[in-house]
């Protein structure tokens, strides 16, 4: 604890000379000449101890160095889900700017961020008087232009 606040005594010292130095040279090159060394000797005093801290034993090395790192599964397959809403609702948004205004959902299945496949829900689609046809297989083609995937890999029902 003793040689920690000495090291930052050492830079707030540093610090002060430097500004008082600064405030009293006059503008020119002598001025920053004295502020670019001013500076290296900052950076020497502040990486310093940095070799006394690695070579005491400290270790990044996870596989061999004794710390047990676990994989949390569920935090992925959240973060899988949240990650498939966000593609999905892309997607929706997608088809809805192309002119289709028709009650959908979209579902994708991820490997990653890339989508391997897409389905494609449409519910509460029937047919009434004075509705407009849906052309399910236009909003097929956008989500599957969407994605990059083939229209094989979008599957529709409903």
């Amino acid at each position: 604890m003793k040689s920690f606040a000495a090291w930052g005594f050492t830079i707030l010292g540093i610090a002060v000379i430097t500004t008082i130095a600064e405030m009293l040279l006059p503008k020119g090159k002598t001025r920053n000449v004295i502020c670019s060394v001013s500076a290296t000797v900052a950076v020497l005093v502040i990486i310093t101890p940095l070799p006394d801290l690695f070579g005491n034993g400290f270790n990044f090395d996870l596989a061999t160095g004794g710390a047990e790192s676990a994989v949390d599964t569920s935090y992925l397959q959240y973060t899988d889900g949240i990650k498939s809403d966000i593609l999905a609702d892309g997607a929706v948004r997608y088809v809805r700017s192309n002119g289709h205004d028709e009650n959908f959902s979209v579902s994708v299945t991820l490997d990653g961020w890339t989508v391997k496949s897409a389905v494609i829900n449409f519910y509460n689609t029937g047919i009434t008087a004075g509705c407009p046809h849906i052309h399910k297989s236009e909003i097929i083609k956008l989500v599957a232009e969407y994605f990059s995937i083939g229209e094989e890999a979008v599957m529709s029902y409903g």
